[in-house]
């Protein structure tokens, strides 16, 4: 399917939303710890959606689903919010966003043990070439390597491990189900799950203006207004080309993270960065499709 120019505006608007994602969770985490922020934001995220839904029609019955939304919003949410949030207390936001990009390096294997299959040789590459730029980052980069920030990269790595666990979950579950059904539902189930935590472990003192600015501008851009942006796409184009996200959301977190944060980059972040979307390509067969679509069709034959 051939995208417009409009699509494609979209496209970048989505990838910088979300890359600008960690950014703002970098400006508030230090105020409000990790599992409040992560609270907070899904629920106040769940409430717009939610509220989006009735201006449309009627807010889809998610709770019968109640149970496989807790797996749902546990994986796709509570748990990636909360390390992501917590690794950025240590890391920049735009060695997150790169390692973000990881994602597809754990989907693929996970995939073919759920479909009992062996990856390809291809697949193994990728999967050899993705994690080599992990250590290059890590070992060259501007960060320094201490045991805390070793841990904040695991943490990281984590977080794309259980989005990646949590997109085969939605495929075995939820296919069919209204996307904005699968929002809602996955964040207040998440916000149910993080309660018990942030009231264990609640703010130290008042957030500050910033931190509380830094949320608002997480729960409506990076959260509501891209997920709304992302089933346009996901209608217009397919999930696909919608998928091209995970390439540019590296580029404008550190973009981001630069520019407004003032972190430091080097050769090593572009290097790195760069031997992981390549991992990804070889993981995903992104190149191969994208050559395919250059191709004339075959013509159909009968026997």
């Amino acid at each position: 399917m051939p995208m417009r120019g409009n699509d494609l505006l979209a496209l970048l608007a989505l990838s910088a939303l979300w890359g600008g994602g960690f950014l703002f969770v970098r400006i508030a985490v230090p105020d409000f710890g990790p599992f409040a922020l992560a609270a907070v934001r899904v629920l106040l995220a769940g409430g717009l959606m939610a509220a989006w839904a009735a201006a449309r029609g009627g807010v889809p019955p998610f709770w019968r689903r109640g149970r496989a939304y807790l797996v749902l919003g546990a994986l796709n949410v509570a748990f990636p919010f909360t390390l992501s949030s917590w690794a950025l207390l240590t890391v920049p936001a735009s060695l997150a966003a790169i390692i973000m990009a990881t994602v597809p390096l754990f989907t693929a294997p996970l995939a073919a043990v759920r479909l009992r299959a062996v990856p390809s040789p291809r697949q193994v590459a990728g999967l050899v070439v993705g994690f080599v730029g992990v250590a290059i980052l890590v070992g060259l980069g501007p960060a320094a390597i201490d045991e805390e920030s070793l841990a904040a990269i695991g943490a990281l790595l984590a977080t794309a491990f259980f989005y990646a666990v949590g997109g085969i979950y939605t495929a075995r579950k939820f296919t069919g189900v209204s996307p904005i059904e699968s929002t809602i539902g996955q964040q207040f189930a998440a916000f149910a799950l993080l309660l018990p935590f942030v009231l264990a472990a609640p703010p130290v003192g008042i957030p500050s203006t910033g931190a509380i600015g830094a949320l608002v501008l997480l729960i409506v851009f990076p959260t509501v207004v891209a997920y709304l942006l992302f089933f346009r796409l996901i209608s217009a184009v397919g999930p696909t080309q919608t998928a091209m996200t995970a390439y540019l959301i590296p580029v404008f977190g550190v973009v981001w993270g630069v520019v407004l944060l003032g972190e430091a980059v080097g050769p090593a972040t572009f290097v790195g960065m760069g031997v992981i979307l390549a991992g990804v390509v070889l993981v995903t067969g992104a190149g191969r499709a994208f050559a395919d679509r250059g191709r004339p069709a075959r013509p159909e034959t009968s026997e």
